[in-house]
């Protein structure tokens, strides 16, 4: 049975751990029990650099992005910078185990089926923003699979053409 704690409360790290149970899964279907508690203890933790007594080398916690990894095949350190930098630590290590996210939407997840392995890891991101803009019409399913699909490539900006696209939106549904 594989756990994993949530060693601060907040929605991104929540989600964070959302999608490392689900991926988890998939990849070790008969690993059927993994538990998320906001309890610390053996198995994935889940929090910020400073929970660890890591250092945060980042210039501006909140915009800079950094990932922390010291993982085995049982648990250890998913951590970063700012609650995004926890989600991206997660989608870092599903990455470095076998996943690959090719397109936006559920039909672009590439899971390997397959033992989690160790992985160890720490980069802080090489640019401040990274990101898409669309252009044009886009329907709003699609923006937020768009959005989805970003995060898992650890882009941390996504821009509407106009900063209310209702023109868009108007030409699209009409």
């Amino acid at each position: 049975m594989l756990t994993i704690h949530k060693l601060r409360d907040d929605m991104t790290i929540d989600f964070a751990a959302q999608e490392l149970r689900k991926y988890l899964r998939m990849m070790q279907p008969a690993e059927n029990q993994i538990t998320i508690t906001a309890k610390d203890g053996d198995g994935f933790r889940l929090g910020l650099l400073q929970d660890f007594g890591l250092p945060n080398e980042a210039l501006d916690p909140v915009m800079d992005d950094i990932v922390h990894i010291e993982t085995t095949e049982k648990g250890g350190i998913l951590a970063g910078s700012n609650p995004r930098s926890v989600l991206f630590s997660v989608y870092r290590l599903l990455k470095e185990n076998g996943c690959r996210w090719l397109y936006p939407g559920i039909d672009g997840d590439y899971v390997p089926m397959k033992d989690i392995e160790g992985v160890q890891y720490h980069k802080m991101a090489d640019h401040r923003f990274r990101g898409f803009c669309n252009e044009g019409s886009e329907i709003q399913y699609s923006m937020l699979e768009c959005a989805d699909y970003y995060a898992k490539l650890e882009m941390n900006v996504y821009m509407l053409e106009w900063f209310i696209p209702n023109g868009y939106y108007n030409r699209y549904y009409s």
